[in-house]
């Protein structure tokens, strides 16, 4: 990997674990602004949002996930969800088959990558992962 700095844009409302463990990491520089949309921005026009498990179902209940996906594929280049804990424990009456279909449909209407986590350390990894990924997409020493 280059010398570059790793920039991470994040959302000011976005505390805890994930950032101080993205903030623990070598090279990375994070700049914490309120967000228009999603939770990071990532080099190349990438953003990653985050839900917990829990607010991932309310929003497919109440429908609301569908303008925020589709908000964030106009906006970015590429948009990473990353689903924080089991969404498939049952909570407001959902059934397996409900999130099935939300994934299925973030996939392949809105482009949308969906990445299951445990836990707030799995996701700073994650996002991690993503940007360097991504800033090496950039540099011509790094990987094709």
């Amino acid at each position: 990997m280059s010398n570059q700095e790793l920039i991470i844009r994040v959302d000011a409302r976005e505390r805890g674990k994930i950032i101080a463990r993205l903030e623990s990491l070598e090279g990375v520089k994070l700049e914490i602004e309120d967000l228009e949309h999603g939770d990071y921005i990532l080099p190349n026009g990438v953003v990653v949002e985050r839900k917990s498990a829990t607010d991932f179902i309310l929003s497919i209940v109440d429908e609301g996930v569908w303008a925020h996906v589709e908000a964030l594929a106009q906006t970015f280049h590429k948009v990473v969800y990353i689903i924080e804990g089991d969404p498939y424990v049952a909570r407001f009456h959902q059934k397996a088959l409900d999130v099935h279909r939300a994934f299925a449909r973030m996939i392949l209407e809105y482009n949308v990558a969906v990445i299951p986590s445990s836990d707030a350390d799995n996701t700073a990894m994650m996002v991690f992962l993503l940007a360097q990924g991504e800033l090496s997409r950039n540099d011509p020493s790094g990987p094709p």
